[in-house]
């Protein structure tokens, strides 16, 4: 008899279990960075700022990302680039703009956006959003944002990984 009233109560503490930790297992991996034109190589002076968040699914499949730019002056484009810091390297995904007069951008530039293999232009920090999350993780890709007084860059900042969030 008691064994008939013990496997409920067995079933309901697994089932709460595997519930609390579910979330984390199934949760997108959550890449930051912060521009600015310090982080440019060479240094840039400006008063242009950014945010930079990229969300990769858990399957490495999509990368859903947004980019802020405060601040920011006749601003041309935007691009993930492969290299460490303080190290320029080659466009790997373009993110942003085209436009060659420039936008003038105060606030949130792009979002929900997403990046899928056919995104990467240039397969040196890996040909597949699985492999660019690896880059990532290593610290080998930047967010560079261009304008018409910098065509090399504005503002730039090292993706690093954040957790979960």
């Amino acid at each position: 008899m008691k064994r008939k009233t013990m496997m409920p109560k067995l079933f309901a503490a697994l089932v709460f279990a595997l519930v609390a930790v579910a979330p984390a297992a199934w949760a997108d991996e959550t890449f930051k960075a912060t521009l600015s034109g310090e982080q440019e190589v060479p240094p840039v002076i400006t008063d242009a700022t950014g945010k930079f968040k990229l969300q990769v699914n858990k399957a490495e499949t999509e990368a859903e990302f947004s980019l802020r730019v405060n601040d920011g002056v006749r601003i041309r484009q935007a691009h993930l680039h492969c290299a460490p810091i303080g190290v320029n390297g080659p466009i790997v995904a373009f993110l942003a703009g085209d436009n060659a007069a420039g936008y003038d951008v105060d606030g949130k530039w792009i979002s929900n956006a997403t990046l899928t293999d056919t995104s990467i232009s240039d397969p040196t920090c890996g040909a597949t959003i699985s492999a660019l999350a690896a880059s990532l993780r290593a610290g080998n890709v930047y967010v560079n944002v261009h304008s018409v007084a910098n065509p090399g860059g504005v503002i730039r900042g090292q993706v690093e990984p954040t957790g979960g969030d």
